[in-house]
Order: C-alpha cells, then sequence, then structure tokens
C-alpha cells in the first residue's frame, strides 16, 4: 500500500494554540514573572515628579482669546522671566542665548495650560521634582502674566489719545472737502458733463488698461505673465497645453519599458519640445497685442483730453483734479480711523484675568505611575512569554505525540511506549516479565493487539497473514531492539509461538538483552556452518525462541539480501505464529530494506522528543518510494511527567496501580 507522505498539515486552532500555551505555562509564567520584577525594579528606580496645579479665570471673553492668552502665558517670555526671578539652574543676570534656550526649553515641557470646555477657566499646571518648586514656580508664572496685564492698562490709554487724533483728522478733512465742492458748485465747474465719444475712449483704455496691468512688474515694466486671461482664455493655448498633457503622459507611460535612447522616447520628447516653443510663441504674440491695443487706446483717451482740441470738457481740469484728490484723501483718513478703532475695541481696556485658585504644594506624585507600570510590564512580557512558547513550537523538530505523527507522515501510530529506567543489574528485556502489570507492559500488549487485528483484516481481505514484522529505526539506541524482545516474550507467554531474530549483523544486541552468548547466530546459518536448530535458543520464562547476530560488518547485506535469508523466514512461517526481525538502523544501513521485503508489516520506531522530524521522513522514503511498504510508527521513550506536562497524558493509560484480584 502506497503512503503519501507529501500531506503534511499544521493545525492552527484555538484550541491547539491553547493546548500549546497550556503545556507551557511554566515558561510563559517565568518569563511573565521576571518581566513583573523589571517593571518593579524600574518603577521603584524611577524618580517621583509632582505636578502643581491653579486657575486663571477671564470673565466675558471668547474661547480664541483666552487660548491666546493661555499661549502667551507659556510663551518663552514669561519663561525667561520666571526663571531669573527664582534662579533656575542658577543662571547669572546675563545668561547667554545658547546657555538659556536649552532651559527654557525644558521649563516649557513642564508648564502645560488647558481651557476647561464651556467655561471662562484656564487650567495651568507645572511639573518638576520637587513639590515646592512645582508651586512656587506656577504662582510666579500668574504673577508675571498678571503683572504684564497692569502695563497693557497703560497702553491702552495711549490707545485711545491715538484714535482721537484720527477722529479729528477724519474731521478736518471732511470739512476741507465740503468748503472746496461749495465753491466748485458754485462756480459750476463739476457739472460738465463728458460727451458719448469720450466715455467710450475712456471705456476701451480702461479695458485695455486692465488687461495690459496683469503683464506690468513693479517696476512698469511689460513681462510675460502666464496667469494672464488673454493667455489662459486663448483656444490655441488651450489646445497646446492639451495635446502637451497628452505626450507628458505617453512619456511617462513610455519610461517604465523603455530607457531614454529608445526612438520612441526620442521622438515624443522632440514633440514635446516643439510644443513648448509654440506655446511660448503664442504667449509672446498675446502679450504683444494686448500691449499694441493698450497704446491705441491710450493714445485715443489723451487726444480726447486734451483742452485745445475739446475746451469745453477740458476747461478747469485741474480744479476737477484737486477735488478728486480731496475726495480719495477723506476717504482713506475714514478708513485708517475705522480699522484702528476696530482694532482698539477688539482689545481689552482692563485687566481681565484673576486667580481664582492659587497653587499649592502637591503631596502626591503625578507620575510615574507605578501601578500601570507593573500592569504594563506584567501585560507585555505575558505576550513575550506567549509569543515566544508559539516560536518554540512552530519551529519544533521533533514529535512529542503519535498524532503529530501521523499529521506529519500521513501513516498511522500504532503505540506510545514509555521510558524504562535501567537497571544494571538485570537485563532491559526482563522488565515487562518483572513488572506485567506496568504501563509499559499495557502499552507493549496494545501494540500486539493491534497487530493482530490488523492480521485478521488481512486474512478477510484474503491477502497473506502478516506472521513477519520487522522493526527498524533512523538511527541506533532508539528502543527498536528493546521493544522487539519485549512484544517478543509477551506474545510467547501469551501462548503464542514466537521467535525473535537479531538481524542486526553490524551492531547485535539482543543476546545482551537476555544476558547470553551469540556464539552460534543467524551468521553461521547463513554462512552453511551450522543448521536451523542449532542456532535456535528458547527462554526458559516466557518460551520464546531466539536466533542472536554476530557482528560481521563487511558481509551483514549480503548475508541478510541472500536467497539462504528468504528460505528461512519462508520455513519460518510455517512454525511459529509471529517472527520478530529486529533490523539495523536505516539510515545507518541499507539492511532493512532487505528485510522489509521480507515482511508482512514494518514498524518504524521514533524517539520522543529527540528523533528530527526530516531525519524520520528520509527514512521513511526508503520504504515508501517503490509503493509497496506496510509501514506504522511507534513513539518510545516517552517521559510520561513531562507528557502529562505537554498536555497529552491521556493518551498513555497508566495501569501501574492496578492490582490483580484472586479468581473466584
Amino acid at each position: 500500500m502506497k503512503q503519501d507522505l507529501n500531506k503534511i498539515h499544521t493545525p492552527s486552532t484555538l484550541q491547539n494554540i491553547t493546548h500549546i500555551l497550556r503545556r507551557r505555562k511554566m515558561l510563559i509564567f517565568s518569563i511573565t514573572f521576571l518581566g513583573f520584577s523589571v517593571s518593579a525594579f524600574i518603577a521603584q528606580k524611577l524618580e517621583p515628579v509632582y505636578t502643581a496645579n491653579a486657575q486663571l479665570v477671564f470673565e466675558g471673553q471668547n474661547p480664541t482669546f483666552i487660548k491666546t492668552q493661555a499661549a502667551f502665558i507659556g510663551s518663552p517670555r514669561i519663561a525667561q522671566a520666571v526663571i531669573r526671578d527664582i534662579g533656575i539652574e542658577n543662571l547669572s543676570n546675563n545668561p547667554k542665548i545658547k546657555d538659556i534656550e536649552p532651559i527654557i526649553t525644558r521649563f516649557q515641557t513642564r508648564f502645560s495650560s488647558t481651557l476647561i470646555p464651556n467655561s471662562y477657566l484656564l487650567d495651568l499646571e507645572y511639573s518638576h521634582h520637587s513639590p515646592y518648586i512645582a508651586a512656587r514656580i506656577l504662582n510666579t508664572i500668574m504673577d508675571h502674566y498678571l503683572d504684564g496685564q497692569t502695563s497693557q492698562s497703560a497702553h491702552d490709554s495711549e490707545s485711545v489719545k491715538t484714535l482721537a487724533r484720527l477722529r479729528k483728522n477724519v474731521e478736518t478733512t471732511l470739512d476741507t472737502l465740503e468748503n472746496f465742492k461749495n465753491y466748485a458748485d458754485k462756480e459750476e465747474i463739476l457739472n460738465i458733463e463728458p460727451t458719448e465719444e469720450h466715455k467710450e475712449a475712456q471705456l476701451e483704455y480702461a479695458k485695455a488698461k486692465s488687461k495690459v496691468d496683469f503683464f506690468m512688474d513693479q517696476s512698469g515694466t511689460i513681462t510675460l505673465n502666464h496667469n494672464s486671461p488673454d493667455i489662459l482664455n486663448s483656444k490655441t493655448i488651450q489646445k497646446l497645453n492639451l495635446k502637451r498633457v497628452q505626450i507628458e503622459q505617453e512619456l511617462k507611460t513610455l519610461s517604465y519599458r523603455y530607457g531614454p535612447k529608445h526612438p520612441e522616447i526620442i521622438d515624443l520628447t522632440a514633440q514635446f519640445s516643439t510644443i513648448h516653443m509654440q506655446l511660448n510663441h503664442e504667449k509672446h504674440a498675446i502679450m504683444t497685442a494686448v500691449k499694441a491695443q493698450y497704446d491705441l487706446a491710450l493714445t485715443q483717451f489723451q487726444t480726447l483730453n486734451n483742452p485745445q482740441i475739446i475746451p469745453p470738457f477740458g476747461y478747469k481740469t485741474e480744479t476737477k483734479n484737486k477735488f478728486n484728490h480731496l475726495k480719495e484723501q477723506a476717504k482713506y483718513a475714514l478708513k485708517l480711523y475705522t480699522e484702528y478703532e476696530n482694532l482698539h475695541k477688539a482689545q481689552p481696556m482692563h485687566t481681565v484675568a484673576s486667580i481664582l485658585k492659587q497653587a499649592r504644594v502637591p503631596y502626591a506624585p503625578s507620575s510615574p505611575n507605578k501601578g500601570k507600570i507593573l500592569l504594563l510590564g506584567t501585560l507585555l512580557s505575558f505576550i513575550c512569554g506567549a509569543l515566544i512558547t508559539l516560536l518554540i513550537e512552530t519551529t519544533r523538530n521533533n514529535f512529542l505525540s503519535g498524532k503529530q505523527l501521523e499529521e506529519y507522515l500521513n501513516l498511522p501510530c500504532y503505540a506510545l511506549i514509555p521510558k524504562v529506567k535501567k537497571d544494571k543489574d538485570k537485563p532491559s528485556a526482563d522488565y515487562v516479565m518483572d513488572h506485567p502489570a506496568s504501563n509499559i507492559a499495557e502499552s507493549v500488549r496494545a501494540l500486539r493487539l493491534v497487530l493482530k487485528l490488523r492480521a485478521d483484516a488481512d486474512k478477510g481481505a484474503g491477502t497473506q497473514d502478516s506472521k513477519v514484522i520487522t522493526i527498524t529505526s533512523s538511527f541506533p539506541n532508539e528502543g527498536k531492539t528493546t521493544l522487539a524482545s519485549w512484544m517478543a516474550r509477551l506474545a510467547a507467554k501469551s501462548g503464542e509461538r514466537v521467535i525473535l531474530i537479531d538481524a542486526d549483523l553490524r551492531r547485535p544486541s539482543i543476546h545482551k538483552n537476555f544476558g547470553q552468548q551469540n556464539t552460534l547466530s543467524l551468521v553461521e546459518y547463513l554462512g552453511g556452518h551450522n543448521k536451523l536448530e542449532e542456532i535456535i535458543n528458547t527462554n526458559d520464562t516466557s518460551g520464546l525462541h531466539i536466533i542472536y547476530g554476530r557482528s560481521v560488518p563487511n558481509s551483514a547485506l549480503d548475508l541478510i539480501s541472500s536467497d539462504k535469508m528468504e528460505q528461512l523466514v519462508r520455513s519460518l512461517r510455517k512454525a511459529y505464529d509471529l517472527i520478530i526481525i529486529d533490523s539495523p538502523a536505516c539510515m545507518a544501513a541499507s539492511d532493512a530494506r532487505a528485510l522489509e521485503k521480507l515482511s508482512d508489516q514494518l514498524l518504524y520506531i521514533v524517539l520522543w522528543n529527540k528523533t528530527p522530524r526530516e531525519v524520520v521522513h528520509n527514512g521513511i522514503s526508503q520504504f515508501t518510494q517503490f509503493g509497496n511498504a506496510r509501514i506504522a510508527t511507534v513513539l518510545s521513550n516517552i517521559d510520561l511527567k513531562k507528557h502529562v506536562q505537554f498536555g497529552y497524558g491521556n493518551a498513555i493509560n497508566d495501569y501501574s496501580n492496578y492490582k490483580e484480584c484472586p479468581a473466584l
């Protein structure tokens, strides 16, 4: 049956994440406790800061004015005055700018002013490491501000005098204009009406003058103005601009694909230059036409206003011009007075601020907030612990459960074998016989049961009976030999006819597990030196038959893959119910691949929390690449305490506390 090793799943559900965090709770707790300790240390070392509070009230003032005053209170001018008054930083009477600027900046960062919504109250605060200095500085700030308002009252008095002088100037100018108008009306100077021809010339001149003004700079020189209405409203200019924009878009699009020397880029660049020249030429032509139109209108207007040509209209022109001058002078004087009066009304004429609450010495520090620091530090360390845990788990390169094995390899995991304490005085193969009710013995029995069910299923399907089981692993010392000995002895103890073959002819160890010698071994039989019955040993405790191995690394593969080995397995099928073959580690030698062909079932042993996933994958691939292997995995050497801590304890049933009851 072909096994698909490409179906690798990575669970990412919330339940799995919670499971990971729970089994790594000690790591998370340690990191959280460390973060809490560091936060407590930092909070303890931080110097406390005290904040003094005071309030000013501005009666009847709008919020904008109060905000302006708040900015003034925190200005460098007030700050420098307070610094000099109190003597902060031990400044001299004439500090240099480079020395006082950082002090003023630090002073301003410690001061704050806030307008309380829907009120005339301005809340002031100043922070300092000394509560007494904080209160003193804040009171001094308010004193300097209120002193400045007192001097402002004197300035207001001077403003009243200036306003009176402007009012007098307006009255004088209006009287002069009125007297001159009465005189001119009496002499009938202002009643002369211009002709229709003069009106038309004056209108044309005004139009031409408004156009040419767009092209005239401050010195009176005619220069090109791209924003002139005549240029902007020109149909020709509009068409050229549209074409220029289109060429720019094409250039931008082609520049992503071609370099500057591409023929299309060069052609479009030339077109763009031509359009630019046409635009400049057309704009200069429009400017020249506007100038010519203005010169013509000016000539016609000056001709009509010549007293020698039209005496009625030019008569007493000087008197009329003087009247217009007086009229403009009166208008300007009135405008100046109105603007100054409005400015004067917007400014307060008296002290508008008063102290509502004096700054008092604060007794409790405003910062640092030690509780907040502890909470934030603990929370961040907990998050870091959780992230580190997830990082460790997602980058883990070994297996902790049978489910992980099955999801990674898409192969069944038949058993989970706990770790056993080594006893130097007794062979490891005797453990299941000495502790038949242990969880290790029960796990091995469960494995044998699964194999029986597999064999029964094969019989029902009409396939060959699953009698021959080869056990291998990625590396030596992963528990395959011990598991083979345990399963063979328990199966034999239960009444089955079982033979155990040590086919590891490179590092044989089954004879050591049973405390025996390997003088007569599988090597002697395959080499033709001894008969089969001479190399079979019997374990008295369980009735297990055993064929030991002997180390012949140079000829091991030749012996294992020989026809005689195949004949041996075929003959043993007829005599035994179960044949267990202990093979070398597959990543160390190729013997296991030859033995797998003689077997009905391959058990691949994976060392719990040790064997890398890539190694297991590569080892399994040796047997599945041809698609004929029947493989199952076994997770061995499981540390039960850690297994429970990791949240997989329910996968192994512990029968160690069960006691055998006498039969009734």
